[in-house]
């Protein structure tokens, strides 16, 4: 077992002789044979121990074990002790999830403060198989099924070349001592259900099912790390940037093999899930259509998808427009919205009437009161002006300021609503179809 365990490290390059390894140790008989293991290879390694204070005494005396092994070995000792069952109830988690999270914590807190190059866990094939049945269950990507990877980021799993019934027969053999948690026989819990119950029945139908799943996953393994490659030279042809903005072109998309799926792992950057992807593909022949993640908005135009981050999303006295309203309600008044071709279209000298270039603009508008700050290109200019110096030459009274409001697409203000559109979105002779909002009185 030592010559495999010390050709699993240099073949998935989990560290350097010279690296100083913080070794996860809970006392049962996994994380007591992989630090068995790193000391008969003189490697370089500290002990970290949490006494989670679930099984009173059984957890002290986990504690102690593995300090005396420490001692033993001359090694440097961590431990912590944490009220679990409290600290689950203050963050309004499980006892299970708390456990973790307070375990990984403090794991960090060291490998930062003692300059510890990884924490070394002692993940074995039965618990990637585990995991890989529990994604499963609850619906994964192939990322989920190739269960724990050997090395992410800063933690490594050194073990994960063996299967637990080699692990406990080695430590039979060199007499190592460890301690069984009474709680991995309880099948309240999700994985040891599976443990207990799932596999056992996997193994009647294939008495090596631990070594079969082992060569699926470097299989799922190879064939994620080929469509991650693919998906990026795909995303660098499907996804443009456009200031704060991502955007797909709806018929580029349209021609992809398997698109609902190359759409999913596009937009998972940006929080979309799955069956958000599937929703949002199967509507694509739709305008207007809104889909939000925790950070972004996505929005279906008529060409593209345009993604867009919630922190730009208008503040509470905003109302967004989109391409396909006919009204909009604001502070007093109504806007009338319609759609028209530019050819032989008449652009109108009524000041409550904006004539924009639609191809131009950014769906969903947004209408709001003007801010001070605010700029734009009046009609016949070239060159920017402030609003507020803008209504001085306009001669608006003080009392009436508080009721300007502006139209925009994304950063850029299109019109003044009652006052000038914005140069840079006026009807062309290059225009195509007309976007027109008028402005009507309204109690």
């Amino acid at each position: 077992m030592l010559k495999e365990f010390k050709n699993f490290i240099s073949q998935n390059s989990l560290f350097n002789p010279e690296d100083k390894i913080l070794l996860a140790i809970s006392g049962g008989v996994d994380s007591m044979v992989m630090a068995y293991l790193f000391h008969q290879c003189t490697y370089r390694f500290a002990v970290a121990h949490c006494n989670f204070k679930l099984r009173g005494e059984a957890s002290d005396a986990d504690e102690e074990l593995v300090r005396s092994m420490a001692k033993k070995y001359e090694v440097k000792f961590f431990a912590r002790q944490f009220e679990t069952e409290q600290i689950a109830k203050d963050r309004g988690v499980s006892i299970q999830m708390a456990a973790r999270d307070l375990r990984y914590e403090w794991f960090d807190e060291l490998l930062d403060d003692f300059q510890f190059s990884y924490l070394a866990t002692a993940h074995h094939l039965n618990d990637a198989l585990e995991t890989t049945l529990f994604n499963l269950a609850k619906g994964t990507g192939i990322a989920g099924l190739k269960g724990i990877p050997p090395k992410s980021q800063n933690r490594i799993r050194p073990m994960l070349f063996a299967e637990k019934k080699t692990i406990e027969s080695f430590a039979g053999e060199k007499k190592i001592t460890w301690r069984e948690d009474q709680s991995n026989a309880s099948v309240k819990y999700h994985r040891n259900l599976l443990r207990h119950k799932v596999i056992p029945l996997l193994e009647k139908i294939n008495p090596d099912v631990i070594r079969g799943f082992s060569i699926s996953s470097r299989k799922v393994a190879a064939a994620e790390n080929v469509l991650k490659a693919n998906i990026g030279a795909l995303n660098e042809r499907l996804l443009k940037k456009s200031g704060q903005d991502f955007l797909i072109g709806k018929e580029d998309l349209l021609k992809q093999l398997e698109g609902a799926f190359v759409l999913s792992e596009i937009l998972k950057p940006f929080g979309f899930n799955y069956s958000q992807a599937c929703d949002i593909y199967d509507k694509l022949s739709g305008v207007g259509k809104k889909f939000l993640s925790e950070r972004y908005q996505l929005n279906i135009d008529r060409e593209e998808l345009i993604i867009s981050p919630i922190l730009l999303s208008p503040a509470p006295d905003t109302i967004l427009i989109e391409s396909t309203h006919d009204t909009i309600t604001g502070q007093g008044f109504q806007l009338k919205i319609q759609q028209v071709s530019a050819a032989d279209f008449v652009i109108p000298t009524d000041r409550n009437t904006a004539a924009l270039d639609m191809g131009k603009l950014n769906f969903p508008l947004q209408l709001r009161p003007w801010q001070d700050g605010d700029w734009f290109v009046p009609l016949g200019m070239r060159h920017k002006k402030k609003l507020s110096d803008f209504m001085i030459d306009e001669k608006i009274p003080l009392n009436l300021k508080k009721r300007v409001f502006v139209v925009k697409s994304a950063e850029d203000i299109v019109w003044i609503i009652g006052h000038r559109i914005d140069d840079r979105y006026k009807i062309t002779a290059r225009s195509r179809q007309v976007f027109i909002i008028k402005k009507e009185a309204h109690d």
